[in-house]
This record gives structure tokens, C-alpha cells and sequence, in this order.
């Protein structure tokens, strides 16, 4: 099986991409003979080992369909090609090269496969990386050419509700680059309304601009069982963020992963976030924003990322960014608040290891914090709900079990360059690293490290809570929020509103347009707290002991 590499210990990696981009065309002519055809799976025979593999290993995923093997030839546009395959047709990338690859000083060799524009994913059509072993596959976008996005999926017009089978991109790295080795990519992966499900699993990203993946619809949904809405599993990906450099100047990503869906109702066991690990410099691990009724899990991830840098949007845009782990939201109007579950994750930032923002419900289990502040509440105003997390006790058994630690808090992550020699992680390498100190009391409970000198404690930050976090040092109980904070420019009593904002498409224009915004998400800069008080803490000892086994008595 093929994995990425998911580690944070070994982070500076060999050399294998430089070399590659020199076997780039500059210019594309015709091709010399037809792309191949899709056939059936079943018959596809004489394959390289690595499609052999792969169609073994993914047999329950190729079995009755149609299959294309493709071959890297650098003077072919993969866009084009796939634009010519049917739905539901399993696209097969082999290392196979119309063009012998110069092998790298160390590690795996590239196999490039060259991209004009979007790849424009359709309906229940799969992206599988197949290459033999020392070998990866990588899409890039041509130096000559300026694109804003590699793979495009679903429509901001419409759910496609007729479209309903699921989409897989897999083994694959994504590289952007651009004119003179400038990067003109803002989002590697596109997502907008729709209505099948997105599996993103066991991908290298150079996370470009904006994010690696940007799954963003505003449009209204009361989803149903006939058109439960987009659905996106994002699991066992590795991130990398570097220093990018562009027309406006050189900044880091904004972030790893976006998930908007503010108006779509009921979205629940659609939406997975598991097992993925962030490193490097980026402002942000992840943004996710849902809808009344909604839910996300969160599981099992690892983030050893800097937040400290300027942004394409500080650049162009002078807008503010949020820094930090990962930022949840839910909606400011009525409605069953969404429920996000977080269980099993390490967390390391330079800033804030957990932002919140209006009405939610958090369930909080097992996780370690580790970073300057543990919380920042945004629009305290609104209070959100910390849920009882005994049901996810199994996934921090599960997750408990697994060999993997986060690093000491004064190790330096060293990351690559965008063009540099350096690259991310071979995706066919593993690693093994010790287990963390098991926790004290009981698997569900989370740890808090304060670092960079910070004497914040596992509560600091909160405002407006209900119920209760259970850390290893304290609980943080139900609190209101201080009479003496100030909601300034708040928006009258209506559930959404109209702002002008620029966009990540038409940044390089500054172009101004019209879109939603978020009421959970408007006027953060605006909230501002004339107390340092937070959520009361009650410190280890007989306190802890005893509300975890009140609540571990619960059976569910």
C-alpha cells in the first residue's frame, strides 16, 4: 500500500523535483499519437507494477468499470486528456515516460505529468496515482502558463443533484509553480456545491496561496436522503507550506484546508477530516464553517506548523488573517447549532491552537494543545456548547494505540523552499515513532502545553462557554461572557449579510465582487474584550477526578 509520509521528526527531505522541472517544454505541440482509450478494468493486463498494484489494492473500487492508463508525456496537457474520458472512469497515472526521467541524488524519481489549466473532475471520475517503486507522481501547472486552480469539482450554480457517485484523488503530489518559477496557483483543489462525495486520501500538497483544499458553496440546502449535499472525506494527506514567491512579494499559505457550507442544513456524516499532517509555514492548519444541523469530525491529525509570516491576502489585499490550528464556526441565526467532534489530534502552533467562532457545539477529547494561547472565542456574544465527549472514547482508544508522538517544543520545523532542491516527503516512505506519555486520568481527556514562554493555561481564551472541557490540568467549566466586553459594528438581527470582499480568483486583479459573507465570521476585528477574563478553571486534583468519573459513569 502506498502512504504518504506522515511525520514530524525528519523534516528536512532529499532532493527529486529540481531535476524534473528542467525536463519541462516550454511550449506544447501536437501529440503523435491518440491518448488511450477507456477499456474494462477487468481486462487491463501487461501493466506496470505499479498499476498492477494499484488495481489490486483498489479492486473494490475498479471492479465493472472502465479504466485509462495513462503515461507522463511532457508534451501533453493532462487537463486536456481527461477532459476526453467518460464519467465514471477510473484514470490510472502511471511512471511509465514517453521522455526517460534524470534520476535524483537521493530519494524517489518524478514522473511529471503537466497540467494548462483545471482538471475538471466529473462525475464519479477517480485520479489514482500508480507508480512503480522509487518513483512519484506529480501533477504541476507549465511555467508559461498562469493558473488559479489544479483540479476543479461540482458548480457555483447548482448542487448537480443528478450526480451521485463519489470522486477519489489518491497518490498523487500536487506541485505548483508558475512563470519564472513564481507560483500563480491559489487553491490546488476546488470544490463548490454538489451533491456525490469527495475522497481526497494519502496526497503530498505544496500548499499553494490560499489552501490545498477549498471546498466552498453558499449556496441553501435542506439536505434529504435523495440529495444529502457535498460530502468530502480528507484523510491521510501531507501538507507542506513554504515561503511562496509571487508578483506582490513572497508571503505563506493562508491555509491547509477550507471548508465552507454556512447555509446548508443537516449536512451530517458527510464531512471528515482524518489522519493528516500540516508542516511547515502556514497561517492557518484548517477553517471550517457549517451550517445548522451540520457535522464534521476531526480526528487523529497532526499539525507542526509556524503561523508567523505575511499572506497573500496581507499583501494585496491588506485583510487580516487568522493564525493558528484549527478555526471553527457555525451560524450567528436560529437553528440546531453544528456539532464538531475533534478527538486524537496534536496540535503545535506559534499562535492559537483552537479559534471558535458564534453557536457550535465542540465535543473535546483527547487531544494535545501545544502553543502560545489554547483558545481564541471569537464574537463571544453568541455562546457555544461544549458537548459530553464520552462517545468518542473509542476513537481515542483507537487513535491512542497508534505509535506516533509530537515533536519537543523547541524543535525546528526546516522546510524547503518552493524551488529549492529540498521537496516534500517521499509519499511511499513510513515511519515509526514512539508513543507520547499516556494520559493521566483517561483517554478522553486533552492536554494543554503552554510554549514560546506563554504562562496561558488550558482555559485561557474563553469567554462564553456551556458546559465543560475536560483537560489533564483543569476543567473548564460553563462561563458567561464579561459584561464589560464591547460589540462594536455588529450587524443588525439578520442571519446573513452582503459584504464586499475580494476574492482568492480575482486577487491577482484586485477585483472587487459581490458575494455571501458569513455572519459568523463578520466584523472580527471588531470584538474587543476590555477584560482579561476568561473561563474559570479549576486546577488537577480532586475537582478532575471527580467530574471524569461522573462522567465516564454515562453509558451511551
Amino acid at each position: 500500500m502506498i502512504k504518504p509520509l506522515h511525520h514530524l521528526t525528519r523534516l528536512i527531505v532529499p532532493v527529486f523535483l529540481f531535476q524534473a522541472l528542467n525536463l519541462q517544454a516550454q511550449t506544447t505541440r501536437p501529440p503523435t499519437t491518440s491518448p488511450p482509450q477507456p477499456v474494462s478494468c477487468n481486462s487491463l493486463t501487461g501493466q506496470t507494477a505499479g498499476v498492477e498494484r494499484q488495481l489490486k489494492q483498489y479492486r473494490h473500487l475498479v471492479r465493472g468499470r472502465q479504466c485509462v492508463v495513462f503515461s507522463a508525456d511532457p508534451t501533453e496537457n493532462l487537463n486536456k486528456l481527461i477532459e476526453r474520458i467518460p464519467e465514471n472512469t477510473v484514470i490510472l497515472l502511471s511512471s511509465h515516460t514517453t521522455i526517460p526521467p534524470k534520476p535524483p541524488g537521493s530519494g524517489n524519481t518524478p514522473i511529471n505529468y503537466f497540467i494548462s489549466s483545471a482538471i475538471v473532475l466529473q462525475d464519479g471520475q477517480d485520479i489514482i496515482g500508480a507508480p512503480d517503486d522509487g518513483f512519484d507522481i506529480i501533477i504541476t501547472n507549465r511555467k508559461d502558463r498562469v493558473i488559479h486552480t489544479m483540479v476543479k469539482v461540482g458548480s457555483d450554480k447548482s448542487f448537480q443533484f443528478s450526480e451521485t457517485r463519489d470522486s477519489h484523488i489518491r497518490h498523487i503530489t500536487f506541485l505548483p509553480t508558475g512563470p519564472k518559477y513564481k507560483s500563480s496557483v491559489n487553491v490546488t483543489i476546488s470544490a463548490e456545491c454538489f451533491n456525490r462525495r469527495l475522497i481526497v486520501e494519502d496526497n503530498v500538497f505544496y500548499v499553494p496561496f490560499v489552501s490545498a483544499v477549498y471546498l466552498n458553496c453558499v449556496a441553501p440546502l435542506y439536505t434529504n436522503s435523495v440529495n444529502p449535499g457535498p460530502g468530502l472525506r480528507f484523510a491521510n494527506n501531507t501538507l507542506g507550506g513554504v515561503i511562496i514567491p509571487s508578483w506582490a512579494g513572497s508571503s505563506i499559505p493562508e491555509k491547509g484546508i477550507y471548508i465552507n457550507l454556512p447555509f446548508i442544513h443537516n449536512l451530517s456524516q458527510r464531512l471528515a477530516v482524518i489522519g493528516n499532517t500540516f508542516l511547515g509555514k502556514i497561517a492557518e492548519a484548517g477553517e471550517f464553517i457549517l451550517g445548522p444541523g451540520s457535522r464534521l469530525d476531526v480526528f487523529g491529525n497532526k499539525v507542526n506548523i509556524s503561523n508567523i509570516g505575511i499572506t497573500f491576502r496581507n499583501l494585496v489585499a491588506a485583510g487580516q488573517s487568522l493564525r493558528g490550528g484549527f478555526a471553527l464556526s457555525g451560524p450567528a441565526y436560529s437553528g440546531r447549532p453544528p456539532l464538531f467532534n475533534l478527538a486524537g489530534n496534536q496540535i503545535q502552533v506559534t499562535a492559537t491552537a483552537l479559534i471558535v467562532s458564534a453557536r457550535l457545539e465542540l465535543a473535546l477529547a483527547c487531544n494535545h494543545l501545544q502553543a502560545v494561547s489554547p483558545w481564541q472565542q471569537l464574537q463571544p456574544q453568541f455562546r457555544f456548547k461544549a458537548v459530553d465527549p464520552s462517545s468518542l472514547e473509542d476513537e481515542c482508544n483507537r487513535l491512542m494505540s497508534s505509535s506516533v508522538v509530537m515533536p519537543t517544543p523547541d524543535a525546528t520545523a526546516v522546510m524547503p523552499t518552493l524551488n529549492s532542491t529540498a521537496v516534500m516527503p517521499s509519499p511511499n516512505a513510513t515511519v515509526v515513532m514512539s508513543t507520547p506519555n499516556p494520559y493521566p486520568i483517561s483517554r478522553i481527556v486533552n492536554t494543554w502545553t503552554a510554549m514560546n514562554g506563554s504562562t496561558a493555561t488550558a482555559c485561557s481564551g474563553l469567554f462564553n462557554v456551556e458546559g465543560q472541557f475536560l483537560f489533564d490540568s483543569e476543567v473548564c467549566h460553563a462561563v458567561a461572557a464579561p459584561s464589560n466586553f464591547m460589540i462594536t459594528n455588529t450587524p443588525p438581527g439578520i442571519s446573513t449579510t452582503y459584504d464586499t470582499v475580494t476574492t482568492y480568483n480575482d486577487v491577482a486583479a484586485n477585483s472587487n465582487v459581490k458575494t455571501y459573507d458569513n455572519v459568523a465570521t463578520y466584523n472580527r476585528s471588531h470584538i474587543t474584550p476590555t477584560s482579561s477574563a476568561g473561563a474559570s478553571p479549576v486546577t488537577a486534583g480532586l475537582g478532575v477526578i471527580t467530574t471524569l468519573a461522573t462522567l465516564l459513569s454515562h453509558k451511551y
